[in-house]
């Protein structure tokens, strides 16, 4: 009879994340993320989630990244263009979404940086950013910083 695992190749273990983050953002129960922090904004609190992703070996971080987006804050919500960026070292494929939910403005950067492959499954984390309300200008600028000090971990690598 077979035996299935886990860290196994179908599903290997994540990588260690960090992020740096202001003084009053804290680091929230994490359900099925590897990392959940958030911290005050103007209107609503500003959030960071950081999965990791274990998918078939055929599928692209960027299809990944178009199929996560679009997915993203429902009917009407607008996905801007993909754009690229580096992040400690890493690319990461990036996509914003907005919307409106209840009334208010909500903004949502999505990356997506491709991690070592197995056989059987191609690796990915994907760091889900938000921001929402009147104060979107500079809660997202307050949400860039703390991405941009996003490290990610690889064992032996």
């Amino acid at each position: 009879m077979p035996v299935v695992a886990h860290p196994g190749p179908s599903a290997p273990a994540p990588p260690a994340v960090r992020l740096e983050v202001p003084e009053t953002w804290a680091a929230e129960p994490a359900d099925d993320a590897l990392l959940r922090t958030a911290g005050s904004g103007t209107d609503a609190p500003v959030e960071v989630v950081v999965r990791h992703r274990a998918i078939d070996p055929t599928a692209s971080a960027d299809a990944v990244l178009e199929r996560l987006a679009a997915s993203a804050g429902g009917p009407g919500a607008e996905v801007e263009d993909p754009f690229l960026v580096e992040i400690g070292g890493r690319e990461w494929a990036a996509r914003n979404v907005s919307w409106d939910e209840a009334g208010s403005p909500v903004v949502e950067v999505h990356l997506v940086t491709a991690l070592a492959a197995t056989d059987a499954a191609a690796r990915l984390l994907h760091v889900t950013g938000r921001v929402a309300g009147s104060g979107l200008d500079a809660d997202y600028d307050q949400l860039q910083q703390v991405l941009e000090t996003l490290v990610v971990e690889e064992a032996g690598a």
